[in-house]
């Protein structure tokens, strides 16, 4: 008797993006990395009875065996293979930049100078913006995309939408003020915490006291913040090269690097992080596309 069953990679979701090279085999990037992933198990011995059924363009795939087979050693050496080949090293390595990629706004240019920054971007529902990221303990791809214009709190917000996750963002300067997963709150910043200070102009610094709450792990985190626009750069990753502002985000008590961040004005989004965590080590993620839906 055959069995069949399926796994998905975290947090995807179906973007129709092809990298230089991929496009033409008629498949996606991630298709490619799931191909090299069951390729290596292959080679390996692991796979035994398992035979790749079909892979979804944004890397999900389905499986079949036969009998009473174990698949334990196959998804051990599926997620072992990830672990030791971020999608984000991987596709760095196979591909490179990709200018332009998904971008229905003029490409980025290369200039010297960063474009104005003066007001918080508008965002439109349909804006998309998609992600890779790895940090210590894993890797994968996401998407982030404006689902709707929300009032909460008496204050109009975007809300962002990745999987089951909701970033509330407010519309007048984009400070963070929520997120719920699967309609429960995780996260609450009071007041909203101030991302950004508009106009970003290399130099300036602004500095925040706020509470984290997380409801679902009872804890409260009384947090003293600066952040300072360190510089202009242009910056090649994924979805192409951008020309940004470098966003430095610290602990105001010790001075400690919470995150850098490099934001593009013509992407409307910031385009890398580097995050330090609490428990230890990076994580890193970058722009591999966007879209941004027409006015």
């Amino acid at each position: 008797m055959t069995n069949s069953t399926r796994w998905t990679l975290p947090s995807l979701l179906m973007v129709s993006v092809f990298v230089a090279g991929c496009a033409s085999l008629g498949t996606t990037p991630q298709q490619e990395y799931t191909l090299a992933s069951f390729h290596h198990c292959e080679r390996s011995g692991t796979q035994g009875q398992i035979l790749l059924d079909r892979v979804a363009p944004d890397g999900r795939y389905w499986y079949k065996y036969w009998g009473a087979y174990d698949q334990r050693a196959f998804l051990d050496c599926m997620a072992q293979y990830r672990r030791e080949h971020p999608y984000l090293d991987w596709a760095r390595a196979q591909f490179g930049p990709s200018p332009g990629t998904l971008a229905v706004s003029p490409a980025p240019g290369v200039g010297s100078e960063v474009p104005s920054a003066g007001n918080a971007p508008t965002w439109r529902v349909g804006d998309e913006w998609q992600y890779a990221y790895k940090s210590p303990s894993d890797s994968g791809i996401y998407v982030w995309s404006v689902d709707r214009v929300e009032t909460f709190e008496g204050a109009e917000h975007y809300v962002i939408k990745g999987g089951t996750r909701e970033i509330f963002y407010r519309a007048s300067d984009l400070a963070s003020t929520i997120e719920r997963v699967e309609g429960v709150i995780v996260s609450r910043h009071t007041p909203s915490r101030l991302n950004f200070a508009w106009p970003l102009t290399v130099g300036r610094t602004w500095e925040q006291s706020y509470r984290e709450e997380r409801p679902v792990d009872r804890s409260i985190t009384n947090r003293d913040s600066t952040w300072t626009v360190e510089g202009q750069e242009t910056v090649t990753v994924l979805a192409g090269r951008f020309r940004t502002f470098k966003v430095t985000h610290r602990n105001k008590n010790t001075g400690a690097i919470i995150y850098e961040m490099w934001v593009a004005p013509e992407v409307k989004q910031w385009v890398k992080i580097r995050e330090v965590l609490s428990a230890g080590g990076i994580r890193e993620r970058e722009l591999i596309s966007f879209k941004l839906a027409k006015p």
